[in-house]
C-alpha cells in the first residue's frame, strides 16, 4: 500500500481561523468506505488522520483533504439498507410541521433515495442531488428525480433555473464529508425561499466525546465533527439561523438541526449550548484528555481481542466504515477476526480496506455458528443480538468494543 496524495488545509473549514490545535494523531490508514474488490487488494492507498481543534470557533475538524480520487463516485453504503424506517418518520414530521400542498423539496446528498420516497409519496415534487452514480442510478429506478453533482452555487442556480426555488432544503449525513462549505451555503441561500426551511442532520459530537467513538474519525470522508455553537456562527454568515435542534439515535447519536432565512421563535436552543459548555466541548483541553482515552481504548482493544482468538473463531458483523477505523488503528487483521458478515448486497464480496478481511452475507454466520461474535456495527448491538439470538442460544458469545468492551 502507499501514501495516498492530500492537500492540508491550514484554516478551520468553518471560521478560517489559524489558531488550529492538533489533538489525536491515528496515523495512515485507508480510506473507511473503499470495499476492495479481490482484485485491488493491496492496490488501496493511505492517507494521514488527524484531528484538530478550533481554537477560535470550536469546531473539530480534519485538516488533510484525499486528492487522489472522488470517493463518492462508487458509494458503498446504501441508506435504505438500514434507515428506512428513521427517514419515514422524519418525512411525515416535516410535512406535518412545514410542508403544504405542491410544496418543492430538495436533498443534497440523497443517496438512493430513502427521503425523498417517502416525501413524493405524500404527493410534493421532489429533486435529489448526490455524486455517487450508483445511487443516483438507484434513486432514479425508483422514479425519484436525481441529478448526479455535487451541490453548490452552480447546481443550484442550474436547479433554480428548472424547477425555481424550494421550499425545503435537506441535508443529512453530509455536510460532515464537504471541504468547501462556503460554496454548499451559498448554493442554499440562492436555491431557497425566504420562507422555506433548511433541515440537517450530523453526527453530533458531544456523544462522539462522551461515548469514545473514535471509530468514526475517517480520512477523506468525514472531515468535520459538528456541535451547535460553530453551525450557528456559520450558517448566521449566509443569513440562515438556527431556530430548533433535538437528538436522534442514528449512527450512535446525531443531531437535527432547523434553519431558515426568516427569523422564528427558537426552541431548545440555550438549552444545547448549556450542555456543551458543560461537556468543555468549547476547550481544547477536553480533545486532549479525549485522546489520552483513545490510546488506552486503542491497546486494550488490540490486546483483548488477541487473547479471544486464542480461545475460539471470531468473526464480525456488520461491514461499516466506522468498523474499518476501529479494526485498522487497532492493529485487528484476519488473524483475528476470520470474516464479517453484512446485510448490504453493496459489500458482499468485498474486502475491509487495510486488513483486507473477506465480507460475506450474514447466512454465512448463520451456518458457520462461531465462537464469537464482534458487533462491529456496535451502534445496533441490541439490535442485533436480538435479532441474532439464536447464536448465542447456541453457546456464542457476542463481543462488543465500545464504548466499552464487554464479551457477553
Amino acid at each position: 500500500m502507499l501514501k495516498g496524495r492530500f492537500t492540508t488545509r491550514r484554516t478551520c473549514r468553518l471560521c478560517n481561523s489559524s489558531m488550529l490545535h492538533l489533538f489525536l494523531n491515528m496515523g495512515l490508514m485507508p480510506l473507511a468506505g473503499d470495499f476492495l474488490k479481490k482484485k485491488d487488494i493491496g492496490k488501496e492507498k493511505l492517507y494521514p488522520l488527524r484531528i484538530f481543534f478550533c481554537e477560535n470557533c470550536f469546531l473539530v475538524q480534519l485538516l488533510d483533504i484525499v486528492k487522489d480520487s472522488n470517493i463518492f463516485k462508487d458509494y458503498r453504503y446504501f441508506s435504505s439498507v438500514s434507515l428506512s424506517r428513521h427517514f419515514g418518520d422524519y418525512a411525515q414530521e416535516i410535512s406535518t410541521k412545514f410542508l403544504k400542498k405542491g410544496s418543492f423539496v430538495v436533498e443534497i446528498g440523497s443517496n438512493d433515495g430513502v427521503l425523498l420516497g417517502p416525501f413524493k409519496k405524500r404527493g410534493y415534487r421532489v429533486l435529489g442531488v448526490d455524486p455517487a452514480k450508483n445511487a443516483t442510478k438507484e434513486a432514479n429506478k425508483k422514479g425519484l428525480k436525481t441529478i448526479t453533482d455535487y451541490f453548490g452555487i452552480k447546481s443550484s442556480k442550474r436547479i433554480l433555473e428548472e424547477y425555481g426555488q424550494a421550499d425545503a432544503i435537506f441535508a443529512n449525513n453530509v455536510l460532515a464529508h464537504i471541504d468547501n462549505m462556503e460554496d454548499v451555503a451559498k448554493g442554499i441561500e440562492i436555491l431557497l425561499k425566504d420562507d422555506g426551511i433548511f433541515v440537517f442532520e450530523v453526527h453530533y459530537l458531544g456523544n462522539l466525546i462522551k461515548d469514545l467513538q473514535y471509530d468514526f474519525f475517517y480520512p477523506g470522508e468525514h472531515l468535520t465533527y459538528y456541535s451547535l455553537y460553530p453551525l450557528m456562527l456559520f450558517w448566521k454568515k449566509y443569513g440562515i439561523k438556527i431556530f430548533d435542534i433535538k437528538k436522534t439515535k442514528i449512527h450512535s447519536g446525531s443531531i437535527r438541526v432547523y434553519a431558515s432565512k426568516k427569523s422564528r421563535k427558537k426552541s431548545n436552543i440555550e438549552k444545547f449550548l448549556n450542555e456543551e459548555k458543560k461537556l468543555g466541548l468549547y476547550k481544547k483541553n477536553t480533545f486532549d484528555k479525549f485522546a489520552t482515552q483513545v490510546f488506552k481504548n486503542k491497546s486494550l482493544l488490540e490486546k483483548n481481542i488477541k487473547d479471544l482468538a486464542k480461545k475460539g473463531k471470531i468473526v464480525g458483523y456488520g461491514a461499516a466504515g466506522r468498523a474499518n477505523t476501529l479494526l485498522n488503528y487497532s492493529n485487528i487483521t484476519d488473524r483475528a477476526i476470520t470474516y464479517i458478515v453484512d446485510e448490504s448486497s453493496q459489500r458482499q464480496g468485498r474486502f475491509t480496506p487495510g486488513n483486507h478481511i473477506e465480507i460475506f452475507p450474514v447466512s454465512k454466520f448463520k451456518n458457520d455458528n462461531p465462537k464469537f461474535c464482534m458487533i462491529l456495527a456496535w451502534s445496533y448491538a441490541d439490535e442485533i443480538m436480538k435479532k441474532e439470538k439464536e447464536f448465542k442460544e447456541n453457546g456464542g458469545k457476542f463481543v462488543v468494543p465500545l464504548p466499552k468492551f464487554v464479551v457477553k
